[in-house]
């Protein structure tokens, strides 16, 4: 073993690559199952999935038979024509969703780009207001950026978009009070990822309910990191009684393969038409073939009851740890999208990188808060071994 491979790495990387990363000093070279191995051949339990991403784990080989098989056929032909993998994703996220038409594209950040201008495509110039929610998260391109709430993603990038209103998550008094003449659509996420794993309450899920219906106002949910499973339903808003008009999703999606999109009702495709919304990449054959498998993997592997199991098994543990821990103040999040608040006497920073050095990957989510997102695959045995070593960190910083 060349102890000396991953500085090397970094060494060629920081020379190469450009600077918009603060990234750990590991290079990553395989993986399997719910297992990362670097380039010197340490090993690393995995509870950060690429970020929600990597769905089915790593090294599935019927997911890479699936690519290659693909790729030999058709890998990409445009959206001036049709493909059969694509359409049948299609089909598939309007079914298990309730909605009724897919817009593809490649990540997260454009599927809310994409729901950003379908909603003023419905406002058809009359209304354009959006209302998004303090401390969400909704990616990084320009207008992705401006419907993020939170001003430390946005420093450097001003002038941002116009029309676009913050009010604080959970409360409905400010909600009522920020809607105008001119607002258009409420968006929001069930879940807020990079806000904290803060859910959203039953009240004002309630109100937002009842203000789109009075008023003709859409709602946009963005289930980039909450959507294809993580929750224990396909996704998150089905577990707080929403309808949306538009739902953003990726991560999951593709275990692993970019790919992303946007679920519209029918009364927002009926305002769609030819042009007004376009990607080079969306929905290719390969990126769709991808989505089926791990689609199709959820369905035949009962993933969504999997995944509501160890979602409790993983809340039970983390109680255990809290009673043990008091720098553990609180216990957020729902099936396996969860997180714990650490008090901010112990830097959430020093836990992440103690557990790393004892081959655990975690990754933090808004202030203090630790993020647990595992492939959907996991098991109770790793959840034991994850939490395990969370206190054997925990006790050597306390």
């Amino acid at each position: 073993m060349n102890e000396a491979k991953n500085q090397t790495y970094i060494e060629m990387g920081e020379k190469a690559v450009s600077g918009t990363y603060g990234r750990y000093p590991i290079c990553f070279q395989s993986g399997k199952g719910m297992y990362l191995k670097d380039v010197e051949g340490k090993t690393y339990l995995d509870f950060v999935a690429g970020i929600a991403v990597n769905a089915l784990g790593h090294g599935d080989a019927k997911y890479a038979e699936v690519l290659k098989e693909q790729a030999l056929e058709l890998v990409h032909v445009s959206n001036l024509y049709w493909n059969e993998a694509n359409i049948k994703l299609a089909e598939t996220l309007n079914k298990v969703s309730g909605l009724n038409k897919a817009f593809f594209c490649n990540s997260g950040a454009e599927a809310n780009e994409a729901a950003l201008k379908f909603a003023r495509i419905y406002g058809e110039d009359k209304r354009g207001e959006i209302i998004t929610m303090s401390n969400s998260f909704h990616g990084r391109t320009m207008g992705a950026l401006t419907l993020t709430g939170q001003t430390k993603y946005q420093k450097s990038f001003a002038p941002l978009l116009g029309g676009v209103q913050y009010v604080p998550f959970n409360d409905a008094q400010a909600l009522k009070a920020s809607i105008t003449d001119q607002t258009v659509a409420i968006m929001l996420e069930v879940i807020q990822g990079e806000g904290g794993i803060v859910e959203i309450e039953a009240a004002f899920s309630h109100e937002v309910k009842a203000i789109c219906k009075e008023k003709d106002i859409l709602l946009i949910v963005d289930e980039v990191q909450t959507g294809i499973g993580r929750t224990g339903t396909y996704f998150g808003f089905q577990n707080y009684g929403l309808k949306p008009d538009i739902v953003s999703c990726a991560k999951g999606l593709g275990g692993g393969f970019p790919i992303g999109a946007t679920l519209v009702s029918e009364k927002v495709a009926q305002k769609l038409y030819p042009s007004c919304h376009a990607s080079t990449f969306g929905g290719t054959a390969l990126a769709s073939a991808a989505a089926n498998y791990v689609l199709g993997e959820i369905q035949k592997r009962e993933l969504l009851a999997h995944v509501q199991e160890m979602g409790a098994y993983l809340t039970e543990q983390l109680q255990h740890l809290k009673s043990k821990y008091p720098a553990i103040l609180d216990i957020r999040g729902k099936g396996l999208i969860q997180g714990i608040q650490i008090d901010d006497g112990l830097p959430t920073g020093k836990i992440v990188e103690n557990a790393m050095t004892k081959g655990l990957l975690l990754v933090g989510a808004g202030h203090q808060v630790i993020r647990f997102v595992p492939p959907l695959i996991v098991q109770k045995g790793h959840v034991d071994e994850m939490i395990g070593i969370l206190s054997e960190v925990l006790e050597t910083l306390k």
